[in-house]
């Protein structure tokens, strides 16, 4: 049930409200940098909420499907968990049950609650704060570059690499993706473009493959549909052939060198995938977080505790992808089901109908998680919520409601 809420001289739907103070609580704890459990909660919620709507019929077509798809892979990954038997309790299970589908659930959630009504809500009382983080956020990463303020971790390419007020670049470009949402509604197109080519220029400043790829894309999408309606094939290809040039060095770097934990996720990905055939290892057993906190039995198996960054003591490097998660765990058929609901989710965006800012913010911003998963377990890490509920707030359902009452 949605009520209004008065906040000086404005009203506002309480469903705003919500998501507000859910942003800010998210934002806060990646500042912090610090380990909750707010997100997993945030993400049992958002389970329960599409269950409803499903429930309910309230779903739209492509999106029941989708999620009834996402039923049966966590299915698939709990039937794996009875026969495999590796997994060390049940509750780890069901965490990883969450951590693993979080950014999923996120999307069908947030897609619904957030109604065009609540989305212009969160634009008006939002629209100020986002234009400043923009503003600010180019202004800084300018200055960073030839006096120190704290906000720069190490040099790239001669270029300091910058943060912003944040941990890291993940978490920088994730409330990022946040501002331009809240400014991407406004029907004069020109007055968004200088925060926009200043966040970009902060983002391309910390000279990371995710933020930098971003930026490309946006400002290449937001020119291209200006001027068309739709995405074409070819210029699919032709972003694909950028990014694959962008990111030669992480591909030689992490994917192609034997040695490295990414390639070695990959390969052993797909070893368990074959071990365990047709149905994968199971939930909290291989490339998850709780498998890396609990430390599987399967790592031991592949020689995983000898390996610096990958052993008990120091497992820096076992929840750095994300994608070999899907394979081991789910096994061929899971992973191939998982993938597909997140293609469909990418297919789904031709049929709403959005400006070419939010066109450009929706396509560039999915498909650089999509990608940054191949290295970073950014769709299970909280930061990628933030980005989720993004997204989901320009995302429009065919048949869009208010709340279920």
């Amino acid at each position: 049930m949605s009520w209004n809420v008065k906040i000086g001289q404005r009203v506002y739907r309480s469903h705003t409200v919500i998501c507000i103070l859910i942003l800010a609580f998210q934002i806060y704890f990646e500042m912090r940098g610090g380990r909750t459990y707010f997100d997993e909660g945030l993400a049992l919620v958002c389970m329960f909420y599409v269950i409803m709507l499903l429930l309910k019929r309230r779903l739209d077509s492509l999106d029941q499907i989708s999620v009834l798809l996402l039923i049966v892979v966590i299915a698939i990954g709990l039937l794996s968990n009875a026969m495999s038997g590796l997994a060390y309790s049940w509750f780890s299970v069901f965490v990883d049950v969450i951590s693993e589908t979080k950014f999923l659930w996120t999307i069908f959630a947030f897609k619904y609650y957030i109604t065009s009504g609540v989305y212009s809500d969160m634009s008006r009382a939002l629209r100020p704060l986002a234009k400043w983080f923009c503003y600010l956020a180019g202004l800084f990463a300018i200055i960073s570059q030839f006096v120190n303020l704290g906000m720069t971790a190490n040099e790239r390419y001669g270029i300091k690499s910058y943060n912003f007020v944040f941990p890291m670049s993940f978490q920088f470009l994730a409330v990022a993706l946040v501002a331009i949402a809240v400014l991407s509604i406004s029907k004069d197109k020109y007055n968004n473009r200088l925060p926009y080519a200043a966040v970009c220029v902060g983002l391309i400043l910390a000279t990371k493959s995710s933020p930098l790829l971003f930026s490309v894309m946006f400002i290449f999408l937001l020119i291209y549909f200006q001027k068309r309606a739709q995405l074409k094939t070819r210029t699919v290809v032709f972003m694909a052939v950028i990014v694959l040039l962008l990111g030669t060095f992480q591909i030689q770097t992490y994917l192609m060198n034997v040695n490295a934990p990414r390639y070695l996720f990959f390969y052993y990905g797909g070893k368990t995938a074959n071990t365990y055939f047709p149905l994968g290892s199971g939930f909290a057993t291989f490339g998850s977080d709780q498998a890396a906190r609990n430390y599987s039995r399967l790592y031991y198996q592949y020689g995983f505790n000898s390996l610096f960054g990958m052993n008990p003591k120091d497992g820096s490097f076992l929840s750095d992808t994300f994608w070999p998660m899907a394979i081991g765990q789910f096994g061929w058929i899971g992973s191939i089901l998982y993938i597909l609901i997140y293609v469909r989710i990418f297919f789904s965006f031709r049929w709403m109908k959005l400006n070419s800012e939010q066109k450009a913010l929706l396509y560039a911003g999915y498909m650089q998680y999509i990608i940054h998963a191949v290295g970073s377990a950014i769709l299970s890490a909280p930061a990628g919520m933030i980005g989720a509920i993004a997204l989901a707030a320009v995302m429009k359902p065919a048949n869009e409601i208010e709340t279920i009452e």
